[in-house]
């Protein structure tokens, strides 16, 4: 089995060069695209197992990184259940959610976001929430280059501005709801935009100046701000959103109440494991918590604003 590996951020090697030439090339054309800054997306291979417990977390931070947070944690839940673990990642939070409404994973670790838009669209359930500095919530950081010239969230009128996901709640549509509380739009504000697929790659995009700024998720920024600061320590967070309930771990409202009462019990006990409680310190989380759907209502009303104003 891969072992995990320390810090959360790899070092880039030959392929990081290739990727920032790229990324530069995109940033050249003044409309919004899709660039993939990230490795490549390990999904499942080889047959699966009928009594594998097949679980997703959503690419709040890149492929590679999310592995090897989260793979030995993932593999313990799947002991605890008596069951092999298949981890499955896909690029966007919308694929993700595609696959539980399918029946096709059986638990993800999601946004906040996409947890709002997966339980309108088919009852998406909460199965456990982090509890993470103390708290169940977290926040979108506005975040420009340490040495430039932006002070405020006004001086970025006319800059390249870096999302991570379009259904990312930190990292789009926060920013998209400040702006609209404003009478503006990303498009009229910006004078660029595009998408990184990972708030750890929108930190990595505004260190090396390929963007102006970004809204990443705080606890990935504090994660990394506190274990390897490379890329943090050439960024300055210029605003701070209010609280939102924290990303949650989800379930399909139809899988088995037994199956799922297990599961549940196997999270909110994990951190009694010393080998778990270890893997959590590692990712900043304390310990899981019963979560509720209310925590999540101030999400759902920026969505709901901004739609009304389409």
């Amino acid at each position: 089995m891969k072992r995990m590996k320390r810090g959360l951020i790899p070092v880039l090697a030959l392929s990081a060069i290739a990727a920032v030439a790229a990324l530069m090339w995109f940033l050249r054309e003044p409309t919004s695209r899709q660039v993939n800054m990230t490795e490549v997306v390990k999904g499942e291979t080889g047959p699966r197992p009928e009594a594998a417990l097949r679980i997703a977390v959503s690419a709040m931070i890149s492929p590679k990184d999310t592995e090897n947070s989260y793979f030995d944690l993932l593999r313990l839940i799947g002991r605890h259940m008596g069951r092999e673990v298949i981890f499955v990642q896909r690029k966007t939070y919308a694929e993700v959610n595609a696959l539980l409404e399918q029946r096709e994973i059986d638990l993800a670790f999601v946004c906040a976001g996409p947890y709002v838009d997966g339980h309108e669209r088919f009852g998406m359930e909460l199965l456990a929430v982090p509890v993470a500095h103390g708290g169940m919530v977290y926040h979108s950081y506005f975040i420009v280059s340490r040495d430039g010239p932006v002070k405020d969230f006004a001086g970025l009128r006319g800059r390249r501005f870096a999302f991570t996901d379009p259904n990312s709640n930190t990292g789009y549509l926060v920013p998209a709801y400040v702006l609209s509380r404003r009478g503006e739009t990303p498009k009229s504000f910006f004078g660029e935009t595009f998408f990184t697929n990972s708030h750890d790659n929108s930190i990595k995009a505004v260190a090396d100046g390929l963007a102006d700024g970004a809204a990443v998720d705080s606890l990935i920024w504090e994660y990394i701000n506190a274990t390897n600061p490379v890329d943090t320590a050439r960024t300055r967070i210029i605003d701070k959103s209010p609280p939102y309930g924290i990303p949650p771990i989800v379930v399909h409202p139809a899988l088995d109440p037994e199956f799922k009462r297990q599961l549940r019990e196997v999270v909110l006990h994990l951190h009694e494991d010393p080998q778990a409680a270890a893997l959590l310190k590692n990712i900043q989380i304390e310990r899981f918590a019963v979560g509720n759907d209310a925590m999540y209502d101030s999400v759902r009303q920026m969505q709901r604003e901004l739609k009304e104003k389409r």
